[in-house]
């Protein structure tokens, strides 16, 4: 049975701003459980990511959570037939979503591709220059996940994918 995302009980915050109990989540991949649970909150405080989490606030449950650091790729990297016009310099600015889960209560519900389409309107909002959204799949499942959204597969890294974010690369 599939479930309608209910706009008006849902929210995200950051980590720091979640007042729900973490070990109440439980996505069907251990690690990032574990992530979410022990790590994710150390990231923030070092600034190496930022980690923002979806909850219902009715029913007072976390959805899920992704994460959102800076990053730069190679251009060399860039299938050339994804590349419009010339990009002159040897790196491009990138964002990394470096963990995404949902709730295992949540599958199959497009909370995953809203958790997306909120790091894309965050990366927007921010002003910064980002040409690419990068996301490392952990499995095929999770490539096929992406590759709907419209994610391309790097050629040397078949796990790695990216979304175009700029008019020089072809989505």
């Amino acid at each position: 049975m599939r479930v309608q995302i209910e706009l008006e009980h849902i929210d995200i915050v950051t980590l720091s701003q979640l007042k729900l109990d973490r070990k109440s989540f439980c996505s069907l991949s251990p690690e990032l459980n574990r992530y979410f649970y022990t790590q994710a909150s150390q990231d923030e405080r070092k600034e190496l990511s930022k980690c923002f989490v979806l909850i219902h606030q009715k029913q007072a449950k976390i959805i899920g959570y992704y994460t959102l650091s800076a990053t730069a790729i190679n251009v060399s990297d860039i299938p050339k037939t994804q590349i419009k016009q010339e990009i002159r310099y040897p790196n491009i600015p990138a964002a990394l979503i470096g963990r995404l889960a949902v709730d295992e209560q949540f599958v199959g519900c497009d909370y995953g591709k809203f958790l997306i389409a909120d790091a894309i309107s965050k990366i927007k909002e921010s002003k910064l220059a980002v040409a690419v959204l990068l996301v490392q799949a952990k499995d095929e499942q999770a490539t096929a996940f992406y590759h709907k959204l419209g994610f391309i597969t790097f050629l040397e890294r078949k796990n790695m994918l990216f979304l175009p974010l700029t008019k020089l690369i072809k989505k």
